[in-house]
């Protein structure tokens, strides 16, 4: 008899598999180190004058369970050298890395955010504060998104010391905003700023090896709210912000993803900013699709509130979200409603006063409709049907003021820090319509703001 035992764990054994494999699951390729597989030849008595009563030779004990951890997916897998930066490089904003324990990216590394101190005595009583976007993954996806260009939102550790930013957070005389004290919470975590979880570990599939990840993101928004209450600091010392608090605006705004994390987040954070003797506004820019009840009633709208459910059982198991307090106590039955940014801005933010914008022809969203079935006219009636009855209160749960609503036909996913976007594109049928700077000007006044282009567009004056 011949028994094989082996000698190595059973990571090198895959690592030596996977050494096999090269670039053939899904175009990864696996860093390998060269290991020796060793396998000892144990030789029963068979024959040469021996006799059936010749004992058995002893069995050999199994090897000791293998308790090297799974690899992160950052060291598992080597289409990148070294993670980008979702910033531009830049000296107006201070980078604070936040060196809470679970205030880590996607690959372990710490979260950072840039900030920058009102210009002056005055503004230091007002904050802004953004929230990055940058799409998401709940599982084997990851490996696409860190592969395929999204490895700047899943690390910080190329993230630079300093940054400007453009829009919103500019000091262009034409920028309407109030001064104040800014903060940009960059996004490296891959679950709306919601994520409560470490040490994920994703199984193997066919296009994709076992790896661990990190979904830590209510984790660093938590982080960060924290430095902010005491008075953050940059790293280079430059920069020391006054604590959060007093009299003056606190407002939280977010793009694509970071408009989610405005959707699940916003009314706990104007409520924690109210307390602390702030007034609040909430922005949202490039997560309004449209919800289900503002599609086409037919196979399509079935096959993609499947989509939906899917998508949320796999956050709920991986990614463990924070989301809104009052959605989840009110969808018991449709619990996956309170994953939809769109659904709920429109029914369940009761804290803040929002403005909602929304491009009817969003070229980053609307690809999964179009690859659903629904077509580019269907969509930006989905999108323009839901801003205006969002805007007239007609939601589950009445908001405090009536949601704002801007919404352009340009084609342009996010806005709010793009000069073109923020300042020179405009809507409306007074003559020369308004900007997203001029609109956001007038709702923060307290005016209630309905702009939204028809379909087809005739109201929108686009600039790129």
């Amino acid at each position: 008899m011949i028994r094989i035992k082996p000698l190595v764990s059973a990571t090198a054994l895959k690592d030596f598999g996977k050494h096999q494999m090269g670039k053939s699951l899904g175009g990864y390729r696996l860093i390998v180190k060269q290991k020796i597989l060793m396998v000892t030849l144990l030789l029963g008595a068979c024959g040469g004058g021996g006799s059936d009563s010749t004992p058995a030779p002893p069995i050999a004990n199994p090897p000791p369970p293998d308790d090297t951890p799974v690899p992160l997916f950052s060291e598992l897998l080597d289409c990148v050298d070294d993670p980008g930066a979702a910033v531009a490089e830049g000296t107006e904003f201070k980078r604070v890395t936040l060196n809470e324990d679970n205030a880590i990216c996607n690959d372990g590394s710490q979260a950072v955010m840039y900030v920058r101190r009102a210009a002056t005595g005055a503004g230091e009583q007002n904050w802004s504060i953004n929230l990055q976007g940058g799409g998401s993954c709940v599982g084997e996806d990851c490996t696409d998104r860190w592969c395929s260009g999204g490895d700047d939102r899943m690390s910080s550790t190329g993230a630079p010391e300093g940054s400007d930013f453009e829009g919103l957070f500019s000091r262009d005389e034409r920028n309407l905003r109030p001064d104040a004290n800014q903060v940009f919470l960059h996004y490296c975590s891959s679950d709306n700023f919601a994520g409560r979880r470490s040490d994920v570990v994703i199984p193997e599939t066919s296009t994709s090896p076992e790896f661990r990840i990190h979904f830590q993101g209510a984790s660093i928004l938590e982080a960060a709210m924290g430095a902010l209450e005491v008075g953050a600091v940059s790293d280079d010392q430059t920069v020391t912000l006054p604590p959060l608090g007093g009299a003056g605006s606190f407002t939280i705004s977010g793009t694509s993803a970071g408009c989610a994390a405005v959707a699940k987040q916003g009314d706990r954070l104007a409520a924690r900013a109210k307390a602390l003797g702030h007034s609040t506004q909430l922005i949202c820019d490039g997560n309004f699709p449209p919800d289900l009840q503002f599609l086409p009633d037919d196979s399509r709208k079935d096959e993609l509130m499947a989509a939906v459910e899917s998508v949320t059982e796999q956050r709920d198991e991986n990614h463990d979200p924070l989301r809104d307090d009052s959605c989840v106590a009110l969808q018991t039955e449709t619990p996956w409603r309170c994953d939809l940014a769109s659904y709920v801005l429109a029914n369940h933010i009761t804290e803040s006063p929002i403005f909602i914008r929304m491009d009817l022809g969003d070229a980053t969203v609307i690809k999964n409709f179009l690859a659903a079935g629904y077509t580019a006219e269907e969509f930006a009636r989905g999108v323009r049907d839901g801003l205006l009855s969002a805007s007239e209160g007609a939601g589950v749960e009445q908001p405090t003021t009536l949601p704002s609503v801007y919404g352009p036909a340009c084609r342009r996913h996010v806005a709010l820090f793009s000069s073109n976007a923020y300042f020179n594109t405009t809507v409306g049928t007074e003559p020369g319509g308004l900007s997203l700077n001029e609109a956001i000007d007038v709702y923060a006044n307290g005016s209630h703001v309905v702009l939204v282009d028809t379909v087809p567009p005739t109201l929108s004056s686009c600039l790129d």
